[in-house]
This record gives C-alpha cells, sequence and structure tokens, in this order.
C-alpha cells in the first residue's frame, strides 16, 4: 500500500476522494472522459503504465480504464497501439519507450479470422478444430513475445460468445457447434495461459454476459470503427482491468473488518438476544445473512484476515457464536477483534496495531451510514464501505471490491489466520521466558538461505509489493523484473525461509545483489516483520558477507538505504550489521559500504543455518 500513498499528491488525492464516493456501476462516458482529462494535467509521476494492444479501435477505452484505477489508487498512462498491430507493437520502439507495467491483450474472432467466422455453420468438425488451435497458437505466440519484449504483467482477454449462434437452436446437436467451440476455445486458452507466469485471464465473456449481451455490444459501432462494445461494455472493461491492476501490483488490503449487528446477523443482539437474531436456515433475511458469511470465508481463504468492529456488549456477541453452531463463521475465524463502546475509528486502529499492519491495510463494512462517513472522515487510509439496506445484495457488495484482488493464492497466503495463531504462542514464551536470550534459544529457530528458484518467485514478487517496514531500498519488483534478475548473471536473488517449534512462517525475506565496478551491490533486501527481531536479518546479511568473500573481483559492499514513509524500522541496519555510511544524498539516501578485509560475520548462534549456508 505504501507505493499507492507515495503517489498521492494533492490534485489526485482529490480526484480520487471524489472517485470513492461514487457507484463505479454509474461511472458513464462522460464523467470518464472529464476525469481522464484531469488525471492527464496531472505532472506526478504515474504509479502505473498500462498498454492496449489488440485488432480492434481500443482508443475509446482509456479514459475508463484511467478513472476506475484512480478509484482504486493508481495514478495511471495508457498507450494504444495500433489496429491489428499487436506482434510488431511488441517490436516498436515506442512501446519500449513506454516501459508498460502491464500489457493488455484484447482480439476479435471476426477481426482475426474473418472468413472462417462467417462461414463458421459450413467449417467441418475438423476446421472448427483446427480454427480453435490457430486462435490459441497465435495468443500464445503473443504472450511468449511479449513475455521476451517486456517485463510487463500480460493481461490477455478471452472471447465472448455470440448472442445467438447462427444455427440458432440446431447449434446444440452441431458436431462442436458454434457455442462449444466459443467454450472451449476460452477453457483451453485458461489453460494455456495459465502455464505463463506472468499472464492473467481478462474474462470478457463473464464481463459481457454481468451487462448482459443486447447492452454489451453495438454491431453499429464494429462497422463503422472497428469496435463493437457499447459504452457500459467499456466501463466494465475498465473496472475489471482496474481489478487486474490491484493484483498486479499486488495492492490487495490484508484485513476485512465487520461490524455485527444488521452486518453479520439480523437485528441487535442486545435486545433481540442470540437466538433472536436472524442468521441461518428459515427464512429469506436470515438466509441471506448467512449466505453473506459464507462468502466471507472465502476471503479467508484467499489469505484475508478477518475482524470484528462492533458497539456491543462483547459477554453478548459471545454468546451468539457459541449459541448459533448454523453460521458459517465461527469466533476463530477472527485474527484480531475491538468489541465495546468506543469509536469505530479508535477500533479500527487497535486491530491495526494488534495485527501489526498499516490502518491502509484494512477494508471495514458497515451497515450504518454515520458510522462509515466518520470512518471515512478520521482515518480516509481505511476503504470503508456502506452496505445496502436490502440484505440480499451484501454478497454482491462485497464482491464489487477491487481491495482483495490477487494474482495467485499462495500457500502462505492459506496459512495466514494460522499464523496469528502462532504469533500469540510466540508472545506468550516470550512472557515467560525468563531473559531475552532464554527466548531466542527457546524459539528454536531454523533460517534457510538458499539462492531462489523459479518456483519462488511468485512469493518473492508478493513480498516485494507488500513489505513496507523492513524495506532498505523501498523497490517494489515485478513478476518480470525478477524474472529477468533470476536469469541475469550479473544478478543473484537469495530467499529467506524461517521455521521454529511453534509453526513454518515460510518465505519471509530476499536479498538481490548485482555485481558491477568491483563491487557487489545490494539492490534490494527486505524481510516481513513477522520474521523480525530474533535475528534472521543477521543471518543474511552474513550470507552476503560470505558472497562477498567468495567473489575475488568485488572488493567491497555497497549498501543504499532509500528512507520511505514507513521504512524506518529498517533506518539502522546497514550500521549495526557493520557497515560505514559513506554518503548521504540530499533525497536522504545513506550509501553504506563495507570492504572485504572488513567483512566479518555477526554471531546468531541461537540460530540453526540451513540450505546454501549450512
Amino acid at each position: 500500500m505504501d507505493s499507492i500513498a507515495n503517489i498521492i499528491e494533492p490534485g489526485f488525492a482529490e480526484i480520487r476522494t471524489e472517485l470513492r464516493g461514487q457507484d463505479p456501476t454509474q461511472l458513464d462516458g462522460a464523467f470518464c472522459r472529464g476525469v481522464h482529462r484531469r488525471l492527464r494535467a496531472l505532472r506526478n509521476a504515474p504509479d502505473l503504465r498500462i498498454g492496449l494492444l489488440g485488432n480492434v479501435t481500443l482508443d475509446l477505452l482509456p479514459p475508463y480504464v484511467t478513472t476506475h484505477c484512480a478509484r482504486d489508487g493508481f495514478l495511471v498512462r495508457t498507450h494504444v497501439g495500433g489496429i491489428g498491430q499487436e506482434m510488431q507493437a511488441l517490436l516498436s520502439p515506442q512501446l519500449q519507450d513506454f516501459a508498460p507495467d502491464m500489457l493488455v491483450l484484447i482480439l476479435s474472432l471476426r477481426l482475426l479470422r474473418p472468413e472462417a467466422m462467417a462461414g463458421f455453420p459450413a467449417l467441418s468438425d475438423n476446421q472448427r478444430r483446427a480454427l480453435r488451435d490457430e486462435v490459441l497458437d497465435h495468443v500464445e505466440q503473443w504472450a511468449s513475445l511479449a513475455a521476451q519484449r517486456t517485463r510487463a504483467t500480460l493481461v490477455v482477454a478471452n472471447f465472448p460468445a455470440p448472442a445467438q449462434p447462427a444455427l440458432g437452436i440446431a447449434d446444440g446437436k452441431a458436431d462442436f457447434g458454434e457455442a462449444e467451440f466459443h467454450l472451449d476455445l476460452n477453457l483451453e486458452l485458461l489453460r494455456r495461459m495459465r502455464r505463463h507466469a506472468r499472464v492473467q485471464l481478462l474474462d470478457i465473456d463473464r464481463v459481457a454476459a454481468g451487462i448482459g449481451h443486447a447492452h454489451a455490444f453495438d454491431p453499429r459501432l464494429f462497422h463503422l470503427a472497428k469496435m463493437d462494445w457499447s459504452p457500459a461494455m467499456m466501463a466494465a472493461v475498465g473496472e475489471a482491468l482496474a481489478r487486474h491492476a490491484v493484483a498486479a501490483r499486488g495492492a490487495a488490503r490484508k484485513c476485512l473488518v465487520l461490524d455485527l449487528d444488521n452486518t453479520l446477523w439480523g437485528g441487535v443482539v442486545g435486545e433481540e438476544g442470540p437466538q433472536g437474531v436472524l442468521v441461518g436456515p428459515g427464512d429469506a433475511t436470515s438466509e441471506a445473512f448467512a449466505a453473506f458469511q459464507q462468502r466471507i470465508r472465502t476471503l479467508k481463504q484467499r489469505g484475508i484476515l478477518l475482524a470484528l468492529c462492533s458497539k456491543n456488549n462483547p459477554a453478548d456477541v459471545e454468546e451468539v457464536f457459541a449459541l448459533r453452531p448454523e453460521m458459517p463463521l465461527r469466533r476463530e475465524d477472527f485474527s484480531a477483534v475491538a468489541i465495546g463502546w468506543n469509536a469505530k475509528h479508535e477500533g479500527l486502529r487497535a486491530i491495526a496495531q494488534e495485527l501489526n499492519i498499516g490502518v491502509d491495510s484494512l477494508v471495514f463494512i458497515d451497515d450504518n451510514p454515520a458510522e462509515v462517513t466518520l470512518v471515512r472522515e478520521l482515518l480516509p487510509e481505511v476503504e470503508a464501505v456502506l452496505l445496502p439496506e436490502d440484505p440480499s445484495r451484501f454478497v454482491a457488495t462485497l464482491d464489487a471490491l477491487h481491495s482483495f484482488e490477487k494474482v495467485v493464492v499462495l500457500p502462505d497466503d492459506i496459512g495466514k489466520a494460522e499464523q496469528y495463531v502462532q504469533a500469540a504462542a510466540r508472545t506468550r514464551l516470550s512472557a515467560t521466558a525468563a531473559s531475552f536470550e532464554d527466548y531466542l534459544a527457546g524459539l528454536e529457530t531454523r533460517v534457510s538461505l538458499r539462492g531462489a528458484r523459479a518456483a519462488d518467485l511468485a512469493r518473492i514478487a508478493q513480498l516485494c509489493t507488500k513489505t513496507n517496514q523492513f524495506n532498505v531500498s523501498g523497490k517494489r519488483h515485478a513478476l518480470g523484473e525478477l524474472e529477468a534478475m533470476l536469469a541475469s548473471e550479473a544478478h543473484e536473488v537469495i530467499c529467506v525461509s524461517v521455521a521454529d517449534r511453534f509453526g513454518d512462517l515460510g518465505l519471509v525475506g530476499v536479498a538481490v545483489l548485482r555485481e558491477a565496478e568491483a563491487a557487489l551491490h545490494v539492490d534490494t533486501l527486505l524481510m516481513s516483520c513477522r520474521a523480525l527481531g530474533r535475528g534472521v536479518e543477521t543471518a543474511l546479511m552474513n550470507a552476503i558477507k560470505t558472497r562477498l568473500l567468495a567473489r575475488p573481483d568485488a572488493v567491497q559492499l555497497i549498501a543504499p538505504f532509500v528512507p520511505t514513509a514507513k521504512n524506518h524500522p529498517a533506518a539502522g541496519y546497514f550500521a549495526e550489521q557493520g557497515l560505514v555510511a559513506d554518503d548521504v544524498a540530499s533525497s536522504g539516501t545513506i550509501t553504506y559500504r563495507l570492504p572485504r578485509n572488513m567483512a566479518r560475520p555477526v554471531p546468531c548462534d541461537w540460530l540453526q543455518i540451513l540450505g546454501d549456508e549450512a
């Protein structure tokens, strides 16, 4: 989240505030074009560069993309390639100079294979399957070339089925008919693109279905401009691309905080009693609240933490969870609670502090307009969401949020809530240990330090985008950059994994080293805050010193500390590890150096070192 906050200058902040007060489904073309002009007038550097390529006219799409992305906190610049030049554009100097962070491919089957699609009913079964493979090969060739030529996240659109197959109802009886062709084409496209680590699938077919085919497409526009999307469809695609931007930048928020009365259940528990609140089977309202809880549980399975913030009697709340076993959510599903009579913004601050995350990592959902308005005013970093009056619409409200989008759900995400249970056990050990040294020894920490592999890159990219406090350079390497570094002979990527007697913390740290000009440079060094305070960061620097000594051409280690809004905990790290501050730039960047003849490990004997450094 720090990367977004850093770009919010006054002009952008004002625009974003306006957009957050708007219903994203109601942002029409005129409104988006006005916002787009205002965004283009801003001089601050963009947070994201998005390239749009395809064989259709895409010139009308950027206002919708930039507006929806601004609502999510990204100042976006766009580049539109020439129509039908999706391959040539990858080789063009214009695209290379633009250096996209995200590159989108949108193709029309009618323009890609016009004769075959126009005469589809006359094609044989084998010809239809060959056509499917030709289209898939074309897209995969583009994805492979785009991955070679750029470091961008690649977003590939699938193909919407026609409103009505040419053979009508008889298409269902045809061998590999038009409906089956599109279903099979999109399914195989999903499977092929899944093999490309940097590719995300833009589900145009689902977007069009959500709007309704009659409202999504305008055949007149196709004949006039070679693009048959209606303004409503363009707005919906812009919104979908904003979701992909949140995922690509690793900007998912970490915790969903929920009110209780008339949010998780119907009614007020203090008045109705635990058996009187509405949730579960039996009637439409109770079932709607149960469905909302079920949907919330799926967020926990994505690795999103759950918390409660409610003005209530804590004993009443505990009774509901104890006496209503039919509720999908249990008390243990929530990693933090702030239940009492304090103001909601105070409770949200307390939850963030307990979980050791920023308030800008929180999404707060409540049914009370006054509470939501107050949180928006006093804690604007929190995304505060007002529920509609009808509980049957709660699930759709939750689904409409972009805040929890991720490129992939990793094993580390799935175990996120359990990590907080383990952290509580470590805290109890700390409270009972006779000394800090006894605490460190009692943890029985095992540290794996090894060169990164391709399978590690998704998690390393996630760490790069999420880690704020212990990130010495503030760099946010995307997956494409990490792939290039892993393939480069001049770079080495070290990953750090930690486990102890209470559980496996997983891959929690990374260092990127670069050898140049008779020196070993620390390009990136970061570590999750949950691994700090036990010497793991010292073990990592010891490994870096070992690598310095193993390189006869490197006479020194050079490590810059670049201050950001949140990395104060890392400010003294290099000095503590024996490096000497050599230069302080006007920006505040401090360059540290360590001659190879002074590279000595700092003892951390309570750690068991595994892997390359065993």
